[in-house]
């Protein structure tokens, strides 16, 4: 099987009862055939243990599987790693129990990596999938599904740092380089971002113009709530994985990408009444030289803890 290195595919699980069979069945539904999964119950309080028991029982013999139940729920990154150790795949898939993937997904990904030389990750498009509203893409398509927009590969340090320009749940990982990188920050309670700029920082990365996973936007999921007026954990990692990429800077265009970054996450933080951490954020949008009149305003808006929250979570639902 030289051709086709062993693919580890992580599924990591909490209440996702409704979703969990369809993202299991998606691993097996691969063109591509060396695979090993991983399956992980995080310690869900639903029926999501039980599916899954049930889906392993039917599949016996039928692929390399392994199975992590958990009775208590550990920290997504901490969780991620555990299994991680227990992996032997050349490549590496994050799949949570909610999204699928799609069948040709692992093949082509693979097939860009072992053509790209020393890259970080390949990433590829996205299905899109929100109740109420049209499932899109998450680059721009026309109706054949032709590619709008030009997506860039290589050096793409800058672009994470700065916006939101790729979807992580499409990531094929090489694995020694995340596992050279440490694995996933187990201090940060999500782990994309870091990841991401890490392996950007020391690694080109790769596109393979495909779309590759159906994720589904859920108003309760985890990443749902990375604004919630005046209480998320999500910002303070936020603010941690902003300051390690400052030690990791060595350019003015770094340093403009991050403070892109960080007059946005302050921005969302003042208006969701995160002050605290805004603050953080506004201390380090100085650090960097920032001085203008809208930082001005967001550092007084700062002090005097000026609470729009119940108009931002209305704008932000709409």
């Amino acid at each position: 099987m030289q051709d086709f290195p062993l693919v580890s595919v992580i599924c990591t699980a909490y209440n996702h009862e409704e979703f969990i069979e369809e993202a299991l069945e998606s691993v097996l539904l691969q063109s591509y055939l060396n695979i090993e999964l991983i399956v992980i119950d995080n310690g869900s309080d639903d029926e999501t243990a039980h599916k899954i028991h049930n889906w392993l029982h039917r599949q016996k013999g039928s692929a390399t599987i392994i199975s992590i139940f958990r009775k208590q729920s550990l920290p997504y990154c901490t969780s991620f790693n555990v299994a991680f150790l227990q992996s032997q795949g050349k490549y590496l898939i994050d799949l949570s129990g909610d999204d699928a993937l799609l069948p040709e997904h692992v093949s082509q990904s693979v097939q860009r990596l072992s053509h790209s030389g020393n890259a970080g990750f390949c990433f590829s498009d996205v299905w899109l999938e929100k109740e109420g509203s049209p499932s899109k893409t998450f680059f721009k398509r026309d109706d054949t599904g032709r590619l709008l927009e030009s997506v860039r590969e290589g050096d793409r340090y800058c672009d994470l740092v700065s916006r939101h320009c790729l979807m992580s749940v499409s990531l094929v990982i090489d694995a020694q380089k995340f596992r050279d990188e440490g694995g996933y920050d187990e201090s940060l309670s999500y782990e994309d971002f870091d990841i991401m700029v890490r392996l950007s920082r020391k690694f080109p990365v790769v596109f393979s113009n495909h779309i590759g996973v159906k994720k589904k936007i859920l108003p309760d999921s985890f990443s749902a709530k990375q604004y919630f007026p005046k209480s998320t954990s999500m910002l303070n990692s936020t603010l941690i994985v902003c300051r390690k990429i400052q030690a990791m800077n060595q350019t003015k265009a770094e340093n403009q990408a991050l403070l892109n970054r960080v007059n946005f996450e302050s921005k969302h933080a003042l208006a969701s009444s995160n002050f605290e951490v805004a603050k953080g954020f506004l201390n380090l949008a100085r650090e960097l030289g920032e001085k203008g009149p809208l930082h001005q305003i967001f550092r007084l808006w700062a002090k005097w803890r000026l609470d729009f929250s119940w108009f931002y979570l209305r704008m932000t639902k709409d």
